[in-house]
């Protein structure tokens, strides 16, 4: 009886069977709220607001959580079948997929955030509530996965409270397990992708789920040919002739599970197949003969050590790899036998092996982005905030383009966790609410509450009470009454966070000192029109107008939600706000008009311009404006922004800004683009805290860089998609530089990019090798600032090709020799895209002392 009620605790169990990361999550199962094993009764926010009852459960590995219409409790009478040990438990087998609304897998998980609506769902639920059952924002939470979220309320605070610390022990302990040497890529890929492919949940694959493996991890054979090699390799397993055994046992291989068979419903009914374990196994078999049977890991290992060894020991790694290939003479025994002791193999504990030696090649140790410099660094934080650059958004709100996305709580709380650092409102007099509200002005783009948008701020820095302080760029439209009830809502709400500027400052205080507050820009005074603020000259079709966008008229009619029109208070322009004493107070940076950087220089170090990408090429090109705007920017901030004419949310390229000096370059978040890319990866040195030391004076002369790239290993479907086509692979690199030309009369600095392309890799995104590469080489004019950046990209043939995955590295942060390339989404590393990698060869030519 007591085995028989186990049994059935795993009616929502994932299929994926016992594997060293799940050994690892086992451990950490007594942590977990029981509840959520039986099933968690929650109200989920639908997209349109509506709110239904659902069931949270969590599968008996840990790995996976379901929402579904019914709980377990409930199911055991409709006799479903255990998912992970293949055991029949019925009469019937029913469809998980039918059961299950949604399935969250924890490497999917982003963040989780509760207690207050910061979610798109959470908003227009919010909105419905108006009319219908009201809730307490205090009782929701968001769960941010991939590019969606699940949002639910939960009105049981312990339950609640034991729900939150679950998931966060859960997600620790999961990256933590895959971070171990000793669990390949290739395991945690097909652990990722096992619950797509075993539809019958039965912890083994037969020949259409073997199929249904290859497409989904970008392998491609023949359908032929696959089924000769599943089938040759299961004749190999189960050759004895006693393969038929009663119900739930298993047959074994050595030590290793090699088939199940399990009777159905009829008594006869069988489900037989490969394990996990064997799956990895035979997986590592066609790799090994992909690409005609020779391996770029296997070459390299030859190179190095010698055909004729298997294994090496930490002599030899010093040697001939760690000081030779990588270029590190610095090199001692205890840091190869540290990569023999995570990932040697061999049994000894004194030497590594081949298959070894190729995981380390491709792992996060051995990464081209030095990870001294991804790790954060309190130390390098004492400087005045004009000696970094600051992680920025531009319209932050925005989930679109400019015209008529909706504005939304949920684009703040995405690009704080982003690492961004400088957030932008919009701010004008609200309508029949009487509320401050947030959106773009002269749009139909939708409108938020300013105190809601605080409210994300707060709660952001009570779950990160270190976070380094966070600006908000106020663009303020509001009349007098108010701007002072802005200023209530930013002292009550954020309180001893808010920083209050002193009259005086010689020099502006550091991050590190600044920990924790947030810090406010906008206007102190009125002015006239500066020239700052750009005419945006454009039209666009709007419920079937074709409108005028311009920022200096109105539009002709009402339009619906969001839109300026005679209903909404008096919304005066920015240009000619006069400024509440309570919200000037409480204001660090002062925006002021630009005349010319010998007067900006004497203005107080809190006196700051802001420019669109536009007006700053404009400064830039008149005299001696490189060099005086670089001397500006060492004591005073500047921020710069997108031009009016990108409806569509484009971004620019921000690496020219960064050569200037420029603090604050703010771009559009919601954009997911390769100016957007290289942001992400500027930003990922110092641990992603939002605030680079800059380092213009420490590269003044050039370098040389060249660059192979020799395989790849696990790489996603374009876009991050569960299936589709095998892809065909091919590399774009590009190199973002600055090159400054100098006349007579004036320098000037133009932005640079420089491409190279590899041939394409048919039909093969799980071990795709260009053994016949190119070297391609570049000449870095600017390695203070400049970016190189890799783009996968699949070769559509006959359509438009697709983006894979890209990633942007500073070249500051390159290392010399055999380098693995990590890839990222949204700079995240989720899902399919924690398991990609590029294998590349680096060498670096510098022609000034390396600081």
């Amino acid at each position: 009886m007591q085995q028989r009620r186990r049994s059935q605790s795993h009616l929502f169990a994932a299929s994926t069977p016992s594997t060293q990361i799940g050994a690892e999550l086992q451990s950490i199962k007594s942590s977990i709220l029981p509840a959520l094993f039986e099933g968690l009764e929650i109200k989920k926010a639908k997209s349109n607001g509506k709110i239904s009852t659902r069931v949270l459960t969590l599968s008996d590995d840990l790995f996976k959580l379901f929402l579904s219409r019914t709980s377990k409790r409930q199911l055991l009478g409709k006799r479903a079948v255990s998912t992970l040990v293949g055991a029949v438990m019925a009469t019937k087998e029913v469809d998980c997929i039918q059961l299950h609304i949604k399935v969250i897998d924890i490497a999917d998980i982003l963040f989780v955030q509760s207690g207050f609506i910061g979610s798109r769902k959470l908003e227009a639920a919010a909105t419905l509530a108006f009319r219908g059952e009201k809730f307490n924002p205090a009782q929701v939470v968001s769960i941010f996965h991939g590019t969606t979220t699940t949002d639910f309320i939960l009105k049981d605070d312990e339950d609640r409270n034991a729900l939150l610390s679950s998931i966060q022990i859960i997600r620790d302990a999961y990256h933590k397990a895959s971070m171990k040497p000793n669990i390949t890529r290739e395991q945690l890929l097909l652990r990722y992708a096992w619950f797509d492919v075993d539809l019958g949940r039965h912890a083994v694959l037969d020949l259409a789920g073997f199929l249904r493996l290859l497409r989904r991890i970008n392998v491609y054979i023949k359908q032929e040919k696959a089924t000769k090699i599943y089938r040759d390799y299961c004749l190999e397993l189960h050759s004895e002739p006693q393969y038929r055994h009663s119900l739930g046992q298993r047959m074994r291989r050595g030590s290793k599970m090699s088939l199940r068979v399990n009777r159905g419903s009829n008594g006869h009914r069988d489900h037989f197949g490969i394990n996990f374990h064997e799956c990895t196994e035979l997986f590592q078999r066609i790799k090994s003969e992909q690409n005609g049977g020779k391996q770029v890991c296997d070459l390299i290992f030859n190179e190095l050590f010698g055909e004729g060894r298997e294994s090496v020991a930490a002599e030899d790694i010093v040697q001939y790899f760690l000081i030779d290939r990588q270029g590190n003479n610095d090199a001692t025994t205890d840091e190869a036998k540290n990569i023999i002791r995570l990932y040697g193999s061999s049994g000894d504990g004194e030497s590594i092996d081949r298959m070894s030696f190729g995981q380390y090649l491709l792992s996060a140790e051995n990464d081209l982005f030095d990870p001294a410099k991804q790790r954060f660094d309190e130390s390098v934080l004492n400087e005045s905030l004009s000696e970094y650059f600051i992680n920025s958004s531009h319209n932050t709100y925005l989930t679109g383009d400019q015209i008529q996305s909706k504005s939304s709580l949920e684009a703040y709380a995405v690009a704080l966790h982003r690492g961004c650092k400088c957030l932008e409102l919009d701010c004008f007099d609200g309508d029949k609410t009487g509320a401050v509200v947030v959106y773009h002005s002269y749009t139909a783009t939708s409108k938020i509450a300013f105190i809601d948008i605080v409210l994300v701020v707060k709660k952001y820095i009570v779950a990160n009470p270190g976070t380094l302080p966070i600006i908000l760029s106020l663009d303020n439209h509001c009349s007098s009454p108010f701007q002072e009830m802005m200023a209530v809502i930013l002292k009550k709400e954020l309180g001893e966070m808010l920083y209050h500027p002193t009259s005086t400052l010689d020099k502006l205080p550091s991050p590190r000192d600044l920990a924790g507050k947030v810090l406010l820009k906008g206007r102190r005074t009125s002015g006239k029109d500066d020239g700052l603020s750009e005419t945006t000259k454009a039209s666009v079709d709007i419920n079937g107008r074709r409108v005028s966008i311009n920022n200096r008229i109105s539009f002709a009619s009402p339009l619906k939600n969001g839109t300026r029109n005679s209903k909404d208070a008096t919304e005066t322009p920015s240009n000619s706000v006069n400024l509440a004493p309570e919200l000037a107070e409480i204001t660090t940076f002062n925006t002021v008009r630009f005349k010319d950087f010998s007067s900006a220089a004497t203005l107080p170090v809190t006196d700051m311009i802001s420019v669109s990408e536009s007006k700053f090429l404009r400064i830039l090109n008149q005299n001696e404006n490189v060099t005086l705007w670089k001397s500006y920017n060492r004591q005073h901030m500047t921020r710069t922004y997108p031009s009016g004419t990108r409806l569509d949310s484009s971004n620019f390229n921000p690496v020219l800004h960064w050569s200037e000096g420029c603090q604050m370059v703010s771009l559009n978040y919601q954009t997911d683009d390769s100016e957007m890319a290289i942001n992400d990866g500027r930003f990922r040195e110092n641990g992603g805290c939002g605030y680079v030391k800059q380092s213009l004076n420490n590269y003044p002369g050039t370098m040389n860089l060249k660059i192979k790239v020799l395989a790849g290993s696990c790489l996603p479907h374009p876009f991050g998609e569960p299936s589709g086509e095998v892809t065909s692979p091919y590399v774009i690199l590009r190199l973002h530089d600055v090159t400054t030309t100098t006349t007579t009369n004036k320098s000037e600095e133009l932005l640079k990019v420089e491409e190279r392309k590899t041939h394409t890799v048919q039909d093969n995104g799980f071990c795709p090798q260009w053994t016949d590469a190119k070297e391609f080489a570049f000449k870095v004019e600017s390695p203070g600032v400049a970016m190189l950046q890799f783009t996968i990209i699949h070769s559509d043939e006959g359509f438009i090709d697709d983006k894979m995955c890209l990633t942007a590295i500073p070249v500051r942060c390159l290392r010399r020799g055999l380098r693995s390339v990590q890839f990222y989404d949204r700079n995240c590393q989720h899902g399919s895209f924690a398991f990609a990698r590029l294998l590349v060869s680096v060498e670096i030519e510098q022609h000034i002392p390396w600081k």
